[in-house]
């Protein structure tokens, strides 16, 4: 992988350029190769992953007043991907191949209510840009090659600084509209087993977000986040992969002036589709969790110790999910995640 990146920035002034008050432009290049050899008694293929990325963004910033600020930015992109997939049964190779210029962009208006609130709202355009499934022998389902998806990304939200800014929160609520989206699928049986991605039409999310820190004083700290979400993919009405209608998280932490420190932490979450197959979709779904996890320790000049302990209430869950058939006909496979640990850990800085 080789990238470059110029940049230029605006002192961060009113007046920068007339009407601008700050400004950012800059060009980005990458040139990605990936060379994948897989030998075994089942089967054996080499295959090459290649994509350049030439952009071109800016970015400008109008200030209306001391509260009110406007920001609007740009990016134009060209992306070329060339693959080649080399089996050993010719007949099966596919070297799909794909370019395309994507555009992108977002305006953004922010105005501070108070000295310790800010509204803002944003319009974001925005692309995933297309590629290849590169695997021999695919499935029907799984195309060669996937395009562009376009998406829309409207938010709406609020920042606040109470308590002399020892309590800091912010809410944002969010619709995204999604065109061509590319969504993850699995297809195959046994070895043969593979993901790929296919474009599976529309799809719209919808949601809020809080999350919310507080210094309670020098010695103790307080954070915690919550998050709700909608998922439908336009075609179906089926709820996407890897969206849990809710997750949340909080955590506490102690720093004594002494060097010992703890902390807590919970993180949940609950069940989601593990692919967006359209069939067996139960047999797909990881199950909600809520997972405790906490660290005592203390530190001394330039050492630190801490005694951990992850998953302390042994929640059982799965960290990934299969369903595909592996010789005895279509089954469900689990993936444990870890179970209930305790550890300690020595780290020295220098």
């Amino acid at each position: 992988r080789w990238s470059e990146e110029v940049r230029f920035d605006s002192i961060d002034q009113q007046n920068a350029l007339g009407i601008i008050d700050r400004w950012t432009a800059g060009l980005y290049f990458e040139d990605f190769q990936e060379d994948t050899e897989l030998l075994g008694d089942f089967a054996a293929f080499d295959t090459t992953y290649e994509t350049q990325t030439f952009s071109v963004y800016g970015q400008v910033t109008h200030i209306f007043s001391k509260e009110t600020r406007l920001t609007l930015g740009l990016r134009g992109e060209y992306y070329d991907l060339d693959t080649v997939v080399d089996y050993e049964d010719d007949s099966l190779d596919n070297n799909p191949s794909f370019d395309d210029w994507l555009f992108g962009g977002k305006i953004k208006v922010e105005h501070d209510v108070s000295n310790s609130s800010t509204i803002f709202a944003s319009i974001t355009k925005g692309y995933k840009a297309g590629g290849a499934n590169i695997y021999p022998s695919l499935e029907p389902s799984l195309p060669t090659s996937y395009d562009t998806e376009d998406l829309w990304n409207y938010d709406l939200g609020v920042r606040s600084s109470l308590l002399d800014g020892a309590l800091v929160s912010q809410l944002t609520l969010f619709y995204l509209d999604r065109d061509h989206a590319q969504l993850r699928s699995s297809s195959g049986d046994g070895i043969k087993f593979t993901y790929g991605t296919t474009n599976a039409g529309d799809a719209e999310h919808y949601g809020a977000e809080l999350e919310t820190t507080w210094y309670i004083n020098e010695n103790w700290t307080t954070s915690a986040g919550l998050g709700l979400l909608d998922t439908e993919l336009d075609t179906t009405g089926d709820d996407l992969a890897c969206a849990p209608s809710y997750t949340y998280n909080a955590r506490i932490d102690y720093i004594a002036d002494n060097g010992f420190f703890a902390n807590l932490e919970v993180v949940a979450s609950d069940e989601f589709y593990e692919m967006n197959n359209p069939d067996n979709r139960e047999e797909r779904m990881r199950s909600a969790f809520t997972v405790f996890n906490g660290a005592v320790g203390y530190r001394y000049e330039d050492w630190t110790l801490t005694l951990w302990g992850r998953n302390l209430l042994d929640e059982e869950y799965e960290k990934r999910v299969f369903f595909f058939n592996n010789g005895t006909g279509d089954k469900r496979f689990g993936n444990p995640a870890d179970p209930q640990q305790f550890g300690a850990t020595l780290n020295y800085s220098w």
